[in-house]
């Protein structure tokens, strides 16, 4: 009896911990601190960085994007792949993910921002005012082209 039960948390124990891969995957353990990457992330721009964190947001349109926690200033990495290619799915939420991708900046107008902004807000069915936008945005992401998620 005491071999059965062995047994069986074992394998709750290898569940527990089972990783999906989508794309080419990617490993926990090459994961930057998003504080290391924040130091100077000109640097790092079109060169390929792997992040972690718990997936707190999914594109619920798609799957074509996904925001993980960081150890950065309480802000998130938006990880996105190309619609279609990757697809992670909405349920992953609150779970551990990395992702592997180029690391990129991007520069919007005024106008960009206010857009990606209202986008974001009706995505999420939350009310948005352009107004209240007085100045433009630089977002840095991940272009992912692989990812694991814990328990998937």
């Amino acid at each position: 009896m005491k071999s059965l039960v062995f047994v069986l948390v074992t394998l709750f124990a290898m569940g527990a911990h089972a990783e999906k891969k989508y794309g080419t995957g990617a490993k926990f353990t090459d994961a930057m601190p998003m504080s290391k990457i924040m130091k100077n992330p000109e640097s790092l721009v079109g060169k390929e960085v792997t992040v972690s964190g718990v997936i707190v947001d999914v594109c619920a349109k798609r799957g074509c994007w996904m925001k993980l926690t960081t150890d950065y200033q309480n802000e998130k990495v938006r990880v996105k792949v190309n619609d279609g290619e990757i697809v992670f799915p909405l349920e992953s939420r609150g779970k551990k993910a990395a992702a592997k991708g180029e690391f990129k900046k991007i520069t919007m107008t005024l106008e960009e921002t206010k857009d990606f902004l209202k986008h974001q807000a009706e995505e999420n069915k939350l009310k948005f005012d352009p107004a209240s936008v007085k100045e433009a945005m630089v977002v840095y992401q991940v272009q992912a082209t692989g990812a694991v998620i814990e328990g998937n």
